[in-house]
């Protein structure tokens, strides 16, 4: 009898073990998979949705440098947003909006088409809120950050 609860400790043990390889290994892949996207194609507008002046102008020359195609920026039309929203435009560019939520750590993401936005060609509006400053994007450019 020992030996088989042994046993199933050892294959419960492996099997989790086994599982955490495999979750490991897929987000190290997803994440240089999204590394070495061509980000240049993906085309955004950035609206500042918090109370912190200047933050999408801050935001804008962070995606810049790191490839991201910033068509426009400016403010939301309310400073009051605790999450940080990404709104699909088309609803045809899904591969555009993974990577756009992996890029700032959210699951989250809204399809509201704007054909204004399809003839102008932006992929995404990301409403920025107040949970950008926790992000790896913020605390990779520290330079910008001073003022924040």
């Amino acid at each position: 009898m020992a030996k088989k609860v042994k046993l199933i400790i050892f294959l419960f043990i492996l099997c989790a073990g086994a599982f955490y390889l495999w979750h490991w290994q897929k987000e190290r892949l997803e994440k240089m998979f999204y590394e070495n996207y061509p980000k240049g194609v993906i085309r955004v507008e950035l609206l500042n949705g918090t109370n912190i002046s200047d933050l999408a102008y801050t935001l804008t020359k962070i995606m810049r440098t790191e490839g991201f195609d910033v068509a426009e920026f400016g403010n939301a039309p309310s400073m009051k947003y605790p999450k940080t929203l990404i709104i699909d435009r088309t609803g045809k560019e899904e591969e555009k909006i993974r990577i756009l939520k992996a890029y700032f750590g959210t699951e989250e993401a809204f399809v509201l088409y704007d054909d204004r936005r399809e003839m102008e060609k932006i992929d995404a509006t990301i409403i920025i809120g107040e949970d950008i400053l926790q992000t790896d994007i913020f605390k990779n450019h520290k330079s910008l950050m001073e003022g924040y």
